[in-house]
């Protein structure tokens, strides 16, 4: 991925290869062996885009989509977006009204939000999917408690159980086989849930469930990470990387050894160096301890950008628009250069431009 798909406009920008997407999605489904797929486009897919990547998405062959917030449902709808959309949060009981007129499918976990949502549903029965809590904490019922509420439930006649979830508290490498022991569970509970609510789809595997312990796809795979190009395990995976964030280089100054330079004098050049500008800064996103490669952990943080495929260490603090890197070992960087920079996708600013290619 380079920069060529800017514009002559833009000194900094996200550009996302819309190929590499494609390239991810469809490895996604030859691991699926039937299993339905759940794009997860929350926080705007990741800082991707979640207009372009819903569209790319439904179809490329997902099932459905993953919002966090009906505000983000809502958004996808006013855009033109069609296909069935999931909310992976339960809705304020208040929310049920907007929630109907979206049409969207909501995760509940108590019957005060399945009362007002079958107040509220509209002609058909509205969808929703029961979320089991088994260790996150932060929203979901006690496993225990699922016979009552689905009991409770079938009371509600507007209401039709669509799915069952579980978001597995599962780092890789970290508690793999308590991990083991919590989907087992869920998929047995998810077997007597059936003889109530037949049809229904079970889901509990992420990007990581789904690579480190395949025989649980179950019935639906909700995946993020995997379509953006991000491997949490230790699996090797042909992705593709699709996202990048880039500032073009805007002054070039020789800084003689010896010579502080930065806010607050805190850096001093501890030999003859080649200094760049990028118009790029804490306003943007940058520096915010990303989850990206260009960054070194050891004694402190150190950051970097690429150009060329050589490193640039950064130089000094980072300003609010601004950031010095040292590019004395990138003799033919020029004005103009597009670096590419550190940044978490959901920390960029919504003010940078995306533009897409592919």
């Amino acid at each position: 991925m380079g920069p060529r798909s800017a514009t002559p406009l833009h000194l900094k920008w996200i550009e996302i290869d819309l190929a590499a997407l494609r390239s991810n999605l469809k490895a996604a489904l030859g691991l699926l062996s039937g299993s339905k797929l759940m794009a997860v486009v929350k926080a705007d897919a990741y800082g991707h885009g979640a207009e372009a990547v819903s569209r790319l998405a439904l179809a490329g062959g997902a099932s459905c989509l993953g919002v966090l917030t009906l505000a983000e449902a809502v958004s996808l709808r006013q855009k033109g977006i069609s296909g069935p959309i999931v909310l992976l949060a339960p809705p304020l009981p208040e929310q049920a009204g907007l929630l109907a007129r979206a049409r969207v499918e909501p995760t509940i976990d108590s019957l005060e939000l399945a009362d007002a949502l079958s107040r509220r549903a509209r002609g058909a029965q509205l969808a929703v999917h029961v979320d089991l809590d088994y260790g996150l904490g932060r929203w979901g019922l006690p496993p225990k408690e699922l016979d009552g509420f689905l009991a409770a439930l079938s009371r509600r006649r507007r209401l039709r159980v669509r799915g069952l979830s579980a978001h597995i508290d599962y780092v890789p490498g970290k508690n793999a086989v308590e991990a083991e022991d919590k989907l087992r569970d869920f998929h047995r509970r998810c077997e007597a849930a059936r003889r109530r609510c037949p049809g229904i789809l079970c889901h509990a595997a992420n990007t990581s469930i789904l690579l480190d312990f395949p025989h649980w796809k179950m019935d639906m795979v909700r995946l993020g990470n995997f379509l953006y190009g991000i491997n949490p395990t230790s699996r090797e995976l042909p992705l593709k990387a699709p996202w990048g964030f880039y500032a073009r280089i805007i002054s070039l100054r020789e800084v003689a050894k010896g010579r502080p330079i930065g806010y607050a004098s805190e850096y001093v050049a501890p030999r003859r160096m080649r200094v760049a500008t990028l118009p790029a800064g804490y306003a943007d996103g940058l520096t915010m301890e990303p989850a990206e490669r260009l960054i070194r952990l050891g004694s402190g943080f150190q950051y970097w950008g690429m150009l060329r495929g050589r490193q640039a260490p950064f130089v000094g603090r980072c300003g609010i628009a601004h950031v010095l890197v040292d590019v004395t070992r990138i003799p033919d960087a020029r004005l103009g250069d597009a670096v590419l920079l550190p940044i978490r996708r959901t920390a960029a600013s919504v003010r940078l431009p995306r533009v897409y290619k592919g």
